[in-house]
């Protein structure tokens, strides 16, 4: 069944699907880290690889110990996960967290044509 989805695919609905997902974040791609972004990266130690990687398994969003009456209690592994992946890739620098994020939010819109 999913290779018939996949065969039915066309090369035009993908490429105007990267096309519009390319224009609405382009010029993010350039802008620094704003709101959330200083707790949720800049501060946020489940990014730095002397982590260790369990922790972030045991943390919320913000790097904060679940079990602690502090913590939000919003449980975001793989979005950590992708932010810890982007600090090994380039640190702190803001181009690789949005360009990534646009790839992502293009691949999944892809998946649901």
């Amino acid at each position: 069944m999913l290779e018939g989805k996949m065969a039915d695919i066309n090369f035009k609905e993908v490429t105007l699907i990267v096309s519009v997902v390319a224009a609405c974040y382009w010029n993010s791609l350039f802008c620094g880290f704003v709101f959330d972004d200083v707790s949720a990266i800049l501060d946020n130690k489940d990014l730095h690889p002397s982590t260790p990687l369990k922790t972030l398994f045991q943390n919320d969003f913000w790097g904060t110990p679940m079990s602690e009456e502090r913590s939000h209690k919003s449980y975001r592994p793989l979005t950590v996960l992708t932010f810890r992946l982007n600090y090994l890739l380039s640190e702190l620098k803001p181009m690789s967290y949005h360009l990534l994020n646009t790839v992502f939010h293009a691949v999944v819109s892809v998946i649901f044509l």
